[in-house]
């Protein structure tokens, strides 16, 4: 009953979620909300609607589609789009259809409007400032994952999972006394448990958080676990390389056996991805968001110890423009229900960050209930129990597929230590026991027999 609720529940998001993110056609409502993510194009040059619908969906038919998605919208010249015969500017931004695909689609917050992806601030500290919530999110993310049902193994209970981001709020309820002070790299002279931007508080609370019982609250994929945070951006967008390889050292130096990377770390950099190879030799599992950008550059080999991750919405739409084979699992990074820092309380949140705290917390659910697996076999795990998993060949835009976190700790794979049973006790142990039981129930049998075979001869 519980598995068909849960299945009533994602069809239900699902509806929401469309009637939500329809494109607009004839008669309907048009204006996008440009304080939340949305597929764009900058136009490079003179182009039609028609061209773009052509490139981007198939369909040149398709042009008012895109027309409808922005006739209320001003262009950064101040000009807008009348009609869909009509010719668009160079550096003209247009909002499109979630179901367009192609080169030089972008995904996130529009340039120029003003809105931020992740709220300042939170917990009181310098330069923050208080954040309003932007609503509760969808409980799809959860719904697809069922981490609950991995539970029966543990909940990540003595796993310390580094988040290297933007701080994580120290105060947040949902984490009360599984955040300790944490290192700011950025300064060097205090903690990691303030953050100013929202990501990181978001992230951990995906990974850890537990739930109060109240309207709204969640609780992470492993909510046992606890969280280090490391700061490696304070009030800016990007972290600076050395300052992010700085703080996956801490995080490796403080026992991490978790790190999840949030997507202020540039991975691609020398020192960055140094560090990346130093944690993975002291057999740390790092979780990271998967290389996106323009088509034709590099992706880099799939790596065992690191895990890159796609973020995807409901209907399994990229969050970003994935570069091919840059993926190894996906998970939940669109609309997703977490919590902001500050006591705003849960909040929507949509980013590749998301989608990294979630396989994060399943690798946290995996160290715990199979602590003498390696960094390595742990990422095995998770890309094998993935949808589709070791069932189907590895697919270049979506990895090994959406990760599994029952399956993750539960499913039996050669050559590795055997998944533990509900009660705690390894599943080889207990079938070993009942072998041994039978055993002595079938030589009791033939003694017994025996005996009365005996008896009548006698």
């Amino acid at each position: 009953m519980g598995r068909l609720s849960r299945v009533w529940s994602a069809a239900g998001a699902l509806v929401v979620a469309v009637a939500v993110l329809l494109p607009a056609g004839p008669g309907r409502a048009a204006a996008p909300d440009e304080s939340r993510y949305l597929k764009y194009y900058e136009v490079r040059s003179p182009e039609s609607l028609s061209a773009l619908a052509d490139r981007f969906l198939d369909d040149p038919g398709r042009a008012d589609d895109i027309y409808h998605l922005n006739a209320d919208r001003t262009q950064p010249d101040g000009g807008r789009v009348t009609g869909a015969g009509q010719e668009l500017k160079a550096g003209w931004v247009l909002v499109l259809p979630w179901d367009a695909t192609g080169d030089g689609i972008r995904y996130g917050v529009l340039p120029g409007s003003g809105a931020s992806p992740s709220p300042s601030p939170g917990k009181p500290g310098p330069g923050c400032a208080a954040i309003a919530s932007t609503g509760g999110g969808s409980d799809w993310a959860y719904v697809t994952l069922a981490p609950d049902e991995a539970w029966a193994r543990g909940t990540g209970e003595g796993v310390l999972v580094g988040v290297v981001d933007s701080g994580v709020d120290g105060d947040l309820p949902a984490l009360a006394g599984r955040v300790p002070q944490g290192a700011d790299v950025t300064n060097g002279t205090s903690g990691g448990d303030v953050d100013c931007l929202g990501s990181g508080t978001g992230m951990a609370a995906i990974i850890a958080a537990r739930a109060d019982g109240s309207d709204g609250s969640i609780s992470g994929v492993a909510p046992g676990a606890t969280i280090l945070p490391v700061r490696v951006v304070a009030t800016s967008d990007v972290a600076d390389p050395a300052v992010a390889a700085t703080g996956i050292q801490v995080a490796v130096s403080a026992g991490a056996t978790v790190i999840a990377l949030g997507s202020y770390v540039d991975v691609s950099d020398d020192a960055v991805a140094a560090a990346i190879t130093d944690a993975i030799d002291h057999d740390v599992v790092i979780v990271c968001p998967a290389p996106a950008g323009d088509e034709g550059a590099e992706a880099g080999p799939q790596r065992p110890g690191l895990l890159r991750v796609g973020g995807v919405g409901p209907d399994e739409q990229p969050a970003e423009s994935y570069l091919p084979g840059g993926v190894d699992v996906t998970a939940p990074g669109i609309d997703v229900r977490t919590y902001a820092p500050g006591g705003a309380g849960p909040r929507a949140g949509s980013g590749t960050q998301y989608a990294v705290a979630f396989v994060a917390g399943t690798a946290a659910l995996v160290r715990g209930a199979l602590p003498d697996l390696t960094a390595e076999q742990v990422t095995r795990r998770i890309g094998s129990t993935a949808s589709p998993g070791a069932q189907a060949p590895r697919d270049d835009a979506t990895g090994f597929g959406m990760v599994n976190p029952r399956s993750a700790v539960m499913v039996t794979l050669a050559g590795e230590a055997t998944p533990l049973s509900a009660d705690g006790a390894p599943a080889a142990y207990r079938t070993a026991v009942l072998a041994v039981v039978l055993v002595v129930l079938v030589a009791a049998v033939w003694l017994l027999v025996w005996r009365v075979r005996r008896f009548m001869t006698a």
